[in-house]
C-alpha cells in the first residue's frame, strides 16, 4: 500500500524529472546545473540526494522518465485503428505531425533523447543503455505496424519488417537533426515524402 508519504515522495520526484527534462531540452546534459534544476520546483539542493544517488543515475531516470511518456504516446497514436485504419497513412500522419510540432517550436529541440544522444553516450554506459532500450521500443512500435500494413495491403509485402522500421527511424532521426541545423522543415518533408514512397505497395 502506498502511503501518503510515499505519494509525495514520488511526487516531488517526479516533477524534478518533468522540470528537468524542458531545461535539458533546451541547454543539455551538461549545460545545465542542479541548483537550476532545483530551484525551478523548489526544492533544496541538499535534497537532491534523496532521490538520485549521483548525477548520472539522474540523467539514466531522466531518460528513462521520458522514454516512457515517449514511447507511451507513439504507441497511443498507432492504436488509432478505428480514425486511421490505413497502417501506412497511420505511420505518414504520425511523421506529420511530430513535423508540424517541430515547426512550431521554430525548429528547435524537441525530443530529449535526440538532444542527449551525442552528449552523454560517450560519457555514460549507464545512459547510452537506456538509449538502447528506448530505440528498440521504437522499432517494435513501428515493425508491428508494418506488419499490420503488409497484412491489409497498405504496405509493400517484400519488406522485412524489422529492417524497414530500422530505415524509417533512421532516415526521421537523420532528417530530424539535419533540420535543426538548418532551421527548416524541409529535411522532414523530404523524407516523409520518401518514406511514403518506400512502403507503397
Amino acid at each position: 500500500m502506498q502511503t501518503l508519504a510515499t505519494h509525495s515522495t514520488n511526487d516531488t520526484k517526479a516533477r524534478i524529472l518533468d522540470a528537468a527534462e524542458q531545461i535539458m531540452l533546451e541547454k543539455g546534459f551538461n549545460g545545465v546545473g542542479l541548483n537550476e534544476i532545483l530551484k525551478s520546483v523548489g526544492v533544496p539542493k541538499g535534497s537532491f540526494y534523496h532521490w538520485f544517488s549521483s548525477k548520472e543515475q539522474f540523467g539514466v531516470e531522466l531518460i528513462r522518465h521520458y522514454a516512457a511518456d515517449s514511447l507511451a504516446y507513439k504507441r497511443q497514436w498507432f492504436a488509432k485503428i478505428e480514425t486511421l485504419p490505413n497502417a501506412r497513412e497511420r505511420i505518414i500522419t504520425f511523421l506529420e505531425a511530430g513535423l508540424t510540432h517541430f515547426i512550431e517550436k521554430d525548429c528547435g529541440p524537441v525530443c530529449l533523447i535526440v538532444k542527449l544522444m551525442t552528449e552523454v553516450t560517450p560519457l555514460s554506459q549507464d545512459m547510452r543503455d537506456e538509449q538502447v532500450k528506448y530505440f528498440r521500443e521504437v522499432l517494435e512500435i513501428f515493425k508491428t505496424v508494418i506488419k499490420e500494413g503488409q497484412a491489409q495491403g497498405s504496405i509493400k509485402p517484400d519488406l522485412d519488417p524489422m529492417i524497414a522500421a530500422g530505415i524509417i527511424n533512421d532516415l526521421w532521426l537523420g532528417s530530424y537533426m539535419r533540420a535543426s541545423v538548418c532551421r527548416s522543415g524541409q529535411p522532414g518533408r523530404s523524407t516523409i515524402s520518401f518514406i511514403m514512397s518506400y512502403l507503397a505497395p
